[in-house]
């Protein structure tokens, strides 16, 4: 297998992008969003669907409904209803979406990739929010989980579809009401996050126009057998993350039924033929792995230069239940600046499968990291303040279009621009959106939208306080 590290330093990127070139940055906006015209019954809410994009593709600092609102000369009423309580086809949307993205980004190997992300919240009133472990802060902290399908290939990557995560104590009977107050479907019964991974995938594969042959995930979607089962289901071959600790044999151990000893019921179940097999942890083949058997390969170039590991690759048996539950890849992959950081991953792939298209697929989980990065620094990912259903998966869907938007004009103009990112397609996209004239009649009509608000608020909270204070304090003047 090629393990050469290319020494020469890459060429220095040019940026031939001209003003005409960003000027039609507008028209292939209009364009996109044209796609989705279709997807709604009606033509006002597709547009307040552009009007919410384009808020989400521009400068404002903070990319909630009121701001984005605001920021356009749009009623913010209009907008929050729209995203937060209005009924429009999401399936339909996705499936243009995904349509997309597979057109966009589309390669016979692709990578389907599925991950969470973790929003913190203060208050207890959002959909779903529940003191849980929030990788955004890498502790239990009060927030909302979501799970993310997201695709990659050589040519980029991109979310496709977004699901939240509900916490078990929300189907409790004392959140029956929050339930109904956030808009929960009443069909709605709790999936653990693998779960909700694979009908992500299940419904991209019903939907077409999604190449893919690959599915990455880390270890909460790895070390669950019933997800990896499903993934091969699909016709996929499966790269995920697992435990150290999983076990497993080198070579298949032998089964049977033990005989009936004559007395009690008759045996049924398989079982270790020699009960001395003990099945190993994934971290206890490492120390027998021979020297030569370890191979240095590049993953990819990075920011800083070429990412290069140690592989190793073994076929041997997964062990589920104490019994053979069939061969597979076991790939270790350990860092050659820092050789304690070692991750293991299972792979369904055929026996034959050339190994640099393994070493290829181990870096390709990486990028759903990227995608939620860039959808936080640039269009406003974690901005929302919807306390709904039907909001939070609004706002997530029409994050994905703003993201994938960014991501076809990068390719769209790769030729020009070969080095162009996604934070400088935004920069050069905020100079040709159009915004209204900000001027003293607009800013003066902004602080009485500000004046009226807080006024509004003041009197629902004080109406609140007297209330509890009438509960303590009969006898108290008010």
């Amino acid at each position: 297998m090629p393990a050469e590290i290319v020494t020469e330093t890459c060429p220095a990127p040019a940026c031939n992008l001209g003003q005409k070139e960003v000027e039609r940055f507008l028209q292939e906006l209009k364009k996109y969003m044209g796609f989705f015209e279709p997807t709604f019954r009606r033509v006002e809410q597709w547009k307040r669907s552009k009007t919410y994009v384009q808020g989400l593709l521009g400068n404002a600092t903070r990319k909630n409904v009121e701001q984005m609102a605001l920021g356009l000369g749009e009623k913010v009423r209009s907008l929050q209803y729209f995203v937060g309580q209005g009924r429009w086809e999401v399936e339909s949307v996705i499936g243009v979406h995904q349509g997309l993205v597979g057109e966009t980004l589309g390669e016979a190997d692709g990578v389907a990739l599925i991950d969470e992300s973790s929003v913190v919240k203060q208050g207890h009133e959002s959909v779903g929010v529940a003191a849980q472990y929030c990788g955004s802060v890498g502790k239990i902290a009060n927030g909302q989980v979501g799970v993310y399908l997201g695709y990659a290939s050589r040519k980029g990557y991109s979310l496709v579809e977004s699901r939240l995560f509900m916490p078990a104590e929300w189907f409790e009977e004392g959140h029956a009401g929050q339930r109904v107050a956030c808009g929960v479907p009443e069909d709605l019964a709790h999936q653990t996050k693998p779960e909700i991974g694979l009908e992500l995938l299940e419904k991209a594969v019903n939907r077409g126009d999604l190449p893919f042959s690959w599915v990455a995930a880390d270890a909460l979607y790895g070390d669950s057998p019933a997800f990896r089962d499903g993934i091969a289901a699909l016709g996929k071959w499966y790269f995920t993350e697992i435990k150290n600790t999983t076990p497993i044999w080198r070579t298949c151990p032998k089964v049977h039924v033990p005989r009936w000893k004559g007395h009690g019921r008759h045996p049924t179940r398989l079982r270790l033929r020699y009960a001395s097999q003990h099945p190993l942890q994934v971290k206890q083949v490492l120390r027998n792995i021979p020297k030569q058997d370890w191979v240095q390969a590049v993953i990819k170039e990075g920011s800083q230069g070429p990412i290069a590991c140690e592989f190793a690759f073994l076929r041997l048996i997964e062990s589920r239940a104490n019994l053979p539950a069939g061969e597979l890849w076991l790939i270790i992959r350990r860092n050659l600046d820092d050789p304690t950081i070692i991750k293991y991953y299972f792979s369904n792939a055929p026996a034959t499968t050339p190994l640099i298209e393994l070493v290829r697929v181990s870096g390709m989980r990486w990028p759903i990291e990227s995608i939620f990065k860039e959808a936080k620094s640039a269009v406003g990912f974690d901005h929302y303040e919807l306390r709904s259903w039907s909001g939070w998966h609004h706002h997530m869907l029409l994050v994905s279009l703003a993201h994938h938007f960014l991501v076809r004009l990068r390719i769209r103009f790769q030729e020009q621009a070969p080095a162009l990112t996604i934070y400088q397609v935004r920069l050069l996209l905020t100079a040709v959106l159009p915004l209204p004239a900000f001027d003293v009649p607009a800013a003066l009509q902004r602080v009485q939208y500000y004046q009226k608000r807080n006024y509004v608020a003041y009197c629902s909270h004080r109406k609140s306080k007297l209330a509890q204070l009438a509960t303590f304090a009969p006898n108290l003047a008010l």
